[in-house]
């Protein structure tokens, strides 16, 4: 063997070493400074979707149906209610889908949450199903107002992908 061939195995030794604990420091570093915490899972595709809010005489009632895109598990849903004009301003969430959380609407907005989502899988909400509740008279819609201290002007609602974050469908419905 000559002296050349025997000068490779050092360096090729090195070599390994060095990236062997380059690769050891990123790994540890991610797991010491939590670098996986911030990241959130990508939120689901809802591609279209369609809104219907009908102010009548007995209810004022809102439906948001799912046309295009992936379906979502109804646990990872929460729905925003904004309502707002001259004489009201209030929220309301509707969390912990299918079943409906009545401490999140502490301005009795919504009045009742019937056939939570209109499936034939409650559990999920995907291409065809409907979201459907209805709007209380502390929010009154209707042309005139029945009750003129409470008229409102705007409803908004939004749906949120509550892993990600993310609002996945927003509807603004000016009656």
């Amino acid at each position: 063997m000559s002296r050349r061939d025997r000068a490779v195995t050092p360096v090729v030794s090195t070599i390994l070493m060095v990236a062997v604990v380059v690769v050891l420091a990123a790994t540890v570093s991610v797991f010491f400074l939590d670098v996986t915490e911030n990241i959130n899972e990508p939120a689901p595709v809802v591609g279209q979707t369609s809104g219907e809010f009908e102010p009548g005489a007995d209810a004022q009632r809102v439906r948001i149906t799912h046309i295009a895109g992936e379906s979502i598990p109804a646990e990872e849903l929460e729905v925003v209610v904004r309502a707002s004009g001259p004489d009201v301003d209030a929220e309301a969430r509707l969390v912990n889908l299918p079943e409906f959380d009545e401490e999140k609407d502490p301005e009795n907005i919504i009045s009742s949450y019937n056939d939570e989502i209109e499936s034939n899988d409650p559990n999920t909400w995907g291409v065809g199903d409907t979201i459907q509740f209805e709007i209380n008279v502390n929010a009154d819609f209707r042309e005139p107002p029945v009750d003129s201290s409470n008229d409102a002007d705007e409803l908004t609602v939004l749906i949120v992908h509550t892993p990600s974050e993310a609002v996945i469908v927003r509807k603004t419905f000016t009656p």
